[in-house]
């Protein structure tokens, strides 16, 4: 359980992308987001890919596992990598309050790594939010299987976990989307999840969600979502709550079912205590009636609508109609805390061989 052991007047938020995909996330946001209560890093294998992070620090772990040519996707690696930079990762997290991992699930750095942080976090009482990518079926599957190991570890380790399936895209976008469009329109979604999140962790505002607040809704235990809705007048309030709950990308997680909620308004201009009834009120009657919901209000002149709302929900099953995917893969075991882990067995010679050239014998 999370206990927030802070005295700062104000949370700092320690962003860190791991892997190729969460570097790429990361780096974006460093180049967007200035708040000096924002620390963030890049943590990868990969030394070439770190050398390409536009922004933020560069934390190259597994150098003497690796020789920083990458993990080959193969999570046994990314762990052992993380393994060995435990020490520089710990003193990292000391002194944040709140963790944000985010990172591409079914390769080895991002699914290896990722749960072994947020376990450390979970060890400090520092509450982790972890956004994670799911690869698209097409891509195999061992690739899915390795996803779903990491999201079983993430579930045990983390205080959320917000997922982003790639297959969805092609749902929302259509099949005759061009696939750099496709990824654009992904990482644009993760940097605004991010970003607003990070906006609410970091601005204090008339009605504010503080570190007490933000850890009992983070210590509803299961799956989170969360969405951003926009609307440019008055009259668009309810289609602004309407996006934020029914996120597409989102389609198999039902909001009703949450545990905990947090509503973040934020207006250009001063609204209405009517306009604010109303979108709280939106919120409330999609919820269960024993749902924690904590509720707060800043106003932002930067804002380019006329009112921003973010919905978060913990505490959240997956539909019953989420493919599931059987585990079979005898690298993985038990460990003393009853979580599942993936063995780190590992053949050093074959480490020796660049990344790049790994993958495409695999």
């Amino acid at each position: 359980m999370f206990l927030p052991e802070s005295n700062n007047a104000k949370m700092t938020v320690l962003l860190a992308g791991v892997g190729g995909c969460g570097c790429n996330t990361s780096s974006l946001l460093g180049a967007e987001i200035q708040s000096d209560d924002l620390t963030i890093i890049n943590i990868n294998t990969d030394a070439a890919a770190l050398d390409h992070c536009s922004s933020g620090d560069n934390i190259l772990i597994g150098k003497n596992l690796t020789n920083g040519f990458g993990a080959g996707s193969a999570p046994e690696v990314g762990l052992a990598a993380a393994e060995e930079n435990e020490k520089q990762l710990r003193e990292l997290l000391i002194g944040n309050d709140i963790l944000i991992l985010t990172t591409g699930l079914g390769g080895g750095t991002g699914t290896g790594a990722t749960p072994h942080i947020a376990k450390i976090a979970r060890d400090l009482a520092i509450p982790c939010i972890v956004v994670a990518t799911l690869p698209f079926q097409s891509e195999g599957k061992m690739r899915m299987n390795y996803a779903t190991q990491g999201l079983e570890l993430l579930r045990e380790r983390a205080h959320a976990l917000i997922t982003l399936p790639n297959d969805n895209l092609v749902e929302v976008l259509g099949e005759t989307v061009g696939i750099f469009d496709a990824f654009k329109f992904s990482n644009t979604a993760l940097k605004n999840t991010i970003s607003s999140l990070i906006d609410m962790l970091t601005t204090t505002g008339f009605i504010n969600v503080d570190l007490n607040d933000f850890g009992k809704i983070m210590n509803q235990k299961g799956d989170a979502i969360l969405g951003i809705g926009h609307s440019d007048n008055p009259e668009g309030i309810e289609d602004a709550v309407e996006q934020a709950l029914k996120n597409p990308l989102y389609k198999n997680i039902d909001i009703s079912k949450a545990q905990g909620a947090i509503i973040q308004v934020n207006c250009k201009e001063e609204i209405t205590l009517a306009e604010y009834n109303k979108i709280t009120g939106l919120v409330n009657n999609m919820l269960d009636e024993h749902a924690l919901m904590i509720c707060g209000i800043s106003k932002k002149q930067h804002l380019d609508c006329y009112v921003e709302v973010l919905v978060i929900g913990t505490g959240l099953t997956v539909s019953e109609s989420t493919p599931a995917t059987q585990i079979t893969s005898d690298d993985i075991a038990r460990t003393s805390d009853n979580v599942k882990e993936i063995k780190p067995q590992i053949k050093h010679e074959y480490l020796n061989i660049p990344a790049f050239i790994r993958n495409k014998g695999a």
